[in-house]
């Protein structure tokens, strides 16, 4: 219904438009085609949704807009209102609006696409505010709120991963050697050339100058260990040598100060042995065919 503008009041509740103090101004272009909606209450209209078409239809010198009147409307309901305000009107930084709709979705549980539907704002749109959240540096989410670095320029930089390659490509847009149209371009090849420096890349997408890539650094290729076989005659040698020197240990009388060296020795010796054993049980000895052992038949008498 049609309402008088001077009988519509705003929402005190509401977020007042804020100006950025950099070089460009946060203003989205998209803008809301929806007619304004008031909740009636006694004192008049409060007006939830549709600030910028109010302001309009004032400065074109109309006396009343056509309005969508509800009764009443649930806190969830204001919320979302509240929400599709804060985008179309641009009420909130991109930082902020991006941070609103992550919270809005966590407190409700509901998807990107259910938001979407209740707020008449794309899906795209609402995920490429999140991303700022999600994976844009912290840093470049100050210069954006600043106005240094646009909305367009931040969620572009936001599908590299690594926060210092993002620092590298904001850095020609901050500024302002770069305009906002080359944004995707470099981006796109920067995500598919990690090698090449930011330079290059600009160099190649403003100028039309295609910069060689260096060669990835070849792998390096392991050989697989050949195995070499064991020369096992000087152990057994040594083994029977230590042994008839035990043996002949134990008819000799030995001081007090070499008999505990010599402890610590056998010890060493016993653990080393250990080891030993359990690899040719179960190791590369365990592995060999073993001669199966044949008793000898019984004959019947």
């Amino acid at each position: 219904m049609k309402i008088p503008i001077d009988q519509i009041f705003p929402d005190p509740d509401l977020p007042r438009s804020k100006r950025a103090n950099g070089r460009r101004e946060n203003t989205r272009s998209v803008r809301s085609k929806r007619d304004p909606v008031v909740l009636s209450t006694d004192n008049g209209y409060l007006l939830l949704a549709g600030e910028r078409k109010l302001t309009a239809a004032k400065e074109a010198g109309e006396t009343a807009v056509e309005c969508t009147v509800k009764e009443e409307v649930t806190p969830q309901e204001r919320w979302e209102l509240s929400l599709a305000e804060q985008y179309h009107s641009s009420l909130v930084p991109a930082m902020e609006l991006g941070r609103a709709f992550m919270e809005y979705r966590d407190s409700h549980e509901v998807t990107q696409q259910e938001l979407a539907r209740r707020t008449g704002i794309t899906p795209g749109t609402i995920h490429h505010y999140e991303s700022l959240i999600r994976t844009l540096d912290p840093a470049l989410g100050e210069k954006v709120n600043s106005g240094e670095l646009t909305f367009k320029e931040a969620r572009s930089i936001a599908d590299i991963e690594d926060h210092v390659r993002q620092r590298e490509i904001a850095q020609p847009f901050i500024d302002g050697r770069l305009s906002s149209v080359h944004v995707e371009r470099i981006v796109g090849r920067a995500k598919t050339s990690a090698t090449l420096s930011i330079e290059d890349i600009i160099e190649e997408v403003v100028n039309g100058k295609r910069a060689p890539e260096r060669e990835p650094e070849p792998a390096p290729v392991i050989q697989p260990a050949i195995p070499v076989e064991a020369d096992t005659a000087l152990i057994e040698n040594a083994v029977l040598k230590i042994a008839g020197e035990l043996d002949a240990m134990q008819l000799q009388v030995i001081p007090e100060y070499r008999r505990l060296k010599l402890i610590s020795s056998l010890r060493i010796l016993d653990s080393r042995l250990k080891s030993a054993l359990s690899n040719l049980n179960g190791g590369v000895a365990g592995a060999q065919p073993v001669p199966k052992q044949y008793a000898p038949s019984k004959v019947p008498v």
